[in-house]
């Protein structure tokens, strides 16, 4: 009856410990894990949250998707957090849950308008781009979880659904790919916001 009751006890405590270490998008509850461990040539890395967004259609206000971004802990970011994240030559991470269904195109096309609007000359990275691009081959759907991770000296890895798609060494491409939420001129200036707004 001891044992039950003690092991009952330590759910609970192990339970609370994992609720604890969760950081909640506000609007859809979406849970992400205050830490995450990406593994590097140096060995485990531990990332801390930065902060998490929720990207909505303007008009209708339909939800897209959630996003949380994580840096190297310990990592510098001084007083503008953003544009720090954003050109960080150090670990970082990105996760993506879908929350609506929608075209390739569109998917590809939104990362490209963006970047666009913050690298008006593409070149450095062009191959770069078309190589992203065609890791997406499918249409996108409600449920996918997109991750890109950013190690120096390796490069970006994209995941989809857990499953590692490529990496793409261009330190450019890093830059250009995070500028989408960070950059000058991001695809919300709420989500730059509230994805660094957690950062210590």
């Amino acid at each position: 009856m001891r044992q039950r009751l003690a092991l009952a006890v330590l759910a609970t405590v192990l339970l609370l410990a994992v609720q604890a270490a969760a950081i909640v998008e506000s609007k859809t509850g979406t849970e992400y894990p205050d830490k995450v461990t990406i593994m590097t040539d140096a060995g485990d890395q531990v990332l801390n949250v930065t902060g998490t967004a929720l990207r909505e259609k303007t008009v209708l206000k339909v939800d897209i998707y959630t996003i949380a971004s994580y840096v190297a802990a310990g990592a510098d970011l001084g007083a503008d957090r953003a544009a720090a994240i954003w050109k960080l030559d150090a670990p970082k991470h990105l996760c993506m849950n879908l929350r609506r269904s929608f075209s390739r195109e569109k998917l590809i096309g939104a990362f490209r308008e963006v970047i666009e609007k913050n690298y008006p000359d593409t070149a450095p990275f062009a191959a770069d781009m078309q190589t992203f691009e065609a890791y997406f081959d499918r249409d996108a759907k409600s449920g996918d979880v997109i991750k890109f991770t950013y190690v120096p000296g390796k490069g970006v890895t994209t995941e989809l659904n857990g499953e590692a798609k490529g990496t793409i060494a261009n330190p450019a491409f890093a830059q250009a790919l995070w500028s989408v939420w960070f950059g000058a001129q991001p695809v919300s200036t709420d989500i730059r916001t509230n994805l660094s707004t957690q950062a210590k």
